[in-house]
């Protein structure tokens, strides 16, 4: 099978011009990937740009999920992203279904907590699925008791909860012990039976077979132009706390750095508008920070983090993406379930980061303001000829507008405090990605 990752596949072929060696597509029926690269490279053929939701109709169509006889959407339009924003605040989840580490788990394990070896990470308590068998069992008891939750909490962030209602399917699927196809069908036969939501069943079967495929695909027809993409030219070194979580204040930031130390994982809205997007608003090398999430996540390759890393989350490249995902304080506040000021009821100390945070999300300004907020302004000011130029971004550069000269130096000067605290990390190794 063609391996997984650019470099490596590049040295495979290499051998077939050498050897009887024929290297087979992983995607394609019964494979890792619905479609197969040549298909994917066919559709895009042409294209300066792709977008997500001209892709993802199409798979629904190829599998005949939630479609009609006539290929139309069931519910009338085929994404429900919108319905899917609340805050999980007071809402009680259901236990992961660890598994106990077999022999050979244990037997793995004892080799990777070698000092010599050198790892990051915590062994304890891992309990995920290495088998077939515990794949299935794994996706029956998503399906079965979290689906139906997944779709309106899928965007929640809480202290006290790392894994929510996702489904943690990422992990078994990008090690080929589940294809997406069987993945994408138990979800729709829940829906089908009445037992979910429209909302919470297409808003996972759009993760797994339009995302997912979708990202796989952009990465061969981007590589290997999109290890170097940054696009908005940072150049800041990862900070230190991204290896050491209690070197940062940043509760948010803090508690998704130590969920992936601690089990290799952290949903996607910890990913992205947590992690990335602290990235992008900090000005890190996004080719420093797809380091870190190849490297820590259980879930990495490199066809599946550096598009979302690089591509996505820290706007390197915008060949398919329209805006960077960037947000102020005020979003991880409302997804951490804390209200506005002064109206309605909280989030419990113990849910919400902020609220446990020593930075206070409602102030741009001084000491005691999240960085999130001051950086958020700070970059709409450095990048504003580039963003000017994109509809999805005007409104916030006319609230930028508002604020006055005064209150825009205090703004920048409260970012550039923040970054002047960021101490680099130097790491004892080298990364070589062509190695995997």
């Amino acid at each position: 099978m063609a391996p997984k990752e650019w470099a490596i596949d590049a040295r495979f072929r290499a051998l077939t011009k050498t050897l009887p060696l024929t290297l087979h597509d992983d995607g394609g029926p019964g494979g890792h990937f619905i479609t197969t690269r040549d298909e994917f490279l066919d559709w895009v053929k042409g294209r300066k740009q792709v977008r997500m939701d001209q892709f993802y109709p199409l798979m629904r169509q190829k599998l005949g999920l939630l479609v009609d006889a006539k290929g139309k959407p069931e519910g009338g339009k085929w994404s429900f992203d919108a319905d899917n924003r609340e805050h999980a605040r007071g809402v009680t989840m259901p236990k992961v279904p660890w598994f106990a580490p077999d022999e050979l788990t244990q037997k793995a394990m004892r080799w990777v907590g070698r000092e010599e070896v050198g790892s990051w990470g915590a062994l304890d308590g891992f309990g995920w699925p290495v088998t077939r068998t515990q794949a299935l069992s794994w996706l029956k008891h998503f399906v079965d008791t979290r689906l139906k939750d997944f779709g309106p909490y899928e965007d929640a962030i809480r202290s006290d909860e790392r894994f929510l209602f996702h489904s943690l399917l990422s992990v078994p699927l990008n090690l080929g012990l589940l294809r997406p196809d069987e993945v994408a069908r138990a979800a729709a036969a829940k829906y089908e039976k009445g037992h979910v939501s429209l909302a919470s069943a297409e808003g996972f079967i759009r993760q797994v077979i339009g995302w997912r495929e979708f990202i796989r695909g952009t990465y061969w027809w981007l590589m290997p132009g999109l290890r170097s993409a940054n696009g908005l030219g940072a150049k800041l070194p990862l900070p230190d706390f991204f290896w050491a979580p209690e070197r940062t204040s940043l509760q948010c930031v803090k508690e998704a750095v130590q969920g992936v130390h601690d089990t290799g994982y952290a949903h996607h809205i910890q990913r992205l508008m947590v992690l990335c997007n602290y990235a992008t608003l900090a000005g890190l090398d996004p080719r420093a920070v797809s380091h870190w999430f190849w490297a820590a996540f259980v879930d990495a390759y490199e066809w599946v983090e550096l598009p979302n890393v690089v591509g996505m989350g820290t706007f390197g490249s915008d060949a398919f993406t329209t805006k960077p995902y960037i947000a102020s304080a005020a979003y991880l506040k409302r997804q951490s379930g804390l209200s506005a000021k002064g109206r309605g009821p909280v989030a419990a100390k113990h849910e919400a980061p902020c609220a446990r945070c020593t930075f206070d999300p409602d102030q741009r300004t001084g000491e005691k303001a999240c960085p999130f907020n001051a950086m958020y302004w700070d970059f709409l000011v450095q990048h504003r000829e580039r963003l000017s130029k994109n509809l999805r971004m005007r409104q916030m550069l006319t609230t930028l507008d508002r604020f006055g000269p005064e209150q825009v130096k205090s703004i920048r000067a409260t970012a550039a405090a923040h970054r002047a605290t960021l101490e680099p990390f130097v790491p004892p190794w080298t990364f070589r990605e062509d190695d995997g």
